[in-house]
């Protein structure tokens, strides 16, 4: 029922409420406000460890060997003359003191401990793995790719940008084992071209799909969906959504391409798109 465009937008909305994890309005005073009240279930502990008692050792001057001598007892003032003998001294040589008792706190192992250690073990995997895939493709670009050269390559270039009316531009490099032309980058980005470039209206076309992307912002919504995704991993909704995400972004991008084209040159854009996809499934 909606542009893609719009479904664009409502998924950064959806995505950017996923990643906050806290309550962005107050919760209302009355207790009997909402129609339905759940009980929120008791925390299970699964495992819990002992108390340890440990014993002091002896008090110093007070039970050991005979030949040790203990140290005098302090008295205070006056004690002396009453004759009241310290309370130290009421203690003979070979008797102990009772031993102290200090109980070390005791390890216990909630159900909810188990849980939150299992959703951050989940979000920190899926985190790792976008990192690896990333690092990994920045180690291939360093190897192989190098800035446009060709005069007429960057012509065209600067034509569809004047013609998107964009300010700050991508870096244009070429990178050896692509097929297609690819936007990369989050925070430095870069419109990649492959090494054998197809013909000049195809160039043309794919140039301004990603630029469009680059224009849109698109590749900010992915990585939104992704922190999304790593967050709820556990929730099946949230891999689906971001399928749907890719999708949207991509239709959404046609829509606005489609738009700067005249009309009689839809079809050979819309070929152009199909083309590549067709070389991506088979890469």
């Amino acid at each position: 029922r909606y542009a893609a465009r719009w479904r664009c937008l409502i998924w950064a909305l959806l995505c950017l409420r996923l990643v906050i994890l806290f309550p962005l309005l107050p919760r209302s005073g009355g207790a009997g406000t909402a129609p339905i009240q759940l009980t929120a279930p008791q925390d299970v502990i699964v495992y819990q460890r002992p108390l340890q008692p440990r014993e002091e050792g002896d008090i110093p001057g007070q039970g050991g060997s005979p030949d040790q001598e203990a140290p005098p007892s302090v008295q205070s003032p006056g004690e002396g003359q009453s004759g009241a003998a310290a309370p130290s001294s009421s203690l003979s040589s070979g008797q102990r003191a009772p031993a102290v008792e200090s109980a070390s706190p005791g390890f216990t192992l909630s159900l909810s401990q188990i849980a939150a250690g299992v959703w951050l073990a989940g979000a920190g995997a899926v985190l790792l793995w976008a990192a690896a895939a990333h690092l990994r493709f920045l180690l291939f670009l360093r190897r192989w790719g190098s800035p446009v050269t060709n005069p007429a390559t960057v012509r065209l270039f600067n034509e569809l940008c004047d013609q998107l009316r964009l300010d700050r531009r991508p870096r244009l490099m070429v990178c050896q084992g692509l097929r297609v032309p690819m936007l990369a980058g989050l925070v430095r980005p870069m419109l990649l071209l492959p090494e054998y470039l197809p013909s000049q209206a195809a160039l043309s076309y794919s140039m301004l799909h990603e630029l469009t992307h680059y224009r849109r912002r698109d590749i900010w919504l992915k990585t939104l969906a992704l922190a999304a995704c790593a967050l709820h991993w556990f929730n099946p909704a949230m891999w689906l959504m971001t399928r749907l995400v890719e999708r949207d972004t991509e239709l959404a991008c046609d829509e606005a391409a489609l738009r700067l084209l005249p009309r009689e040159q839809h079809l050979a854009y819309s070929q152009t798109i199909v083309d590549a996809v067709e070389r991506l499934k088979g890469a």
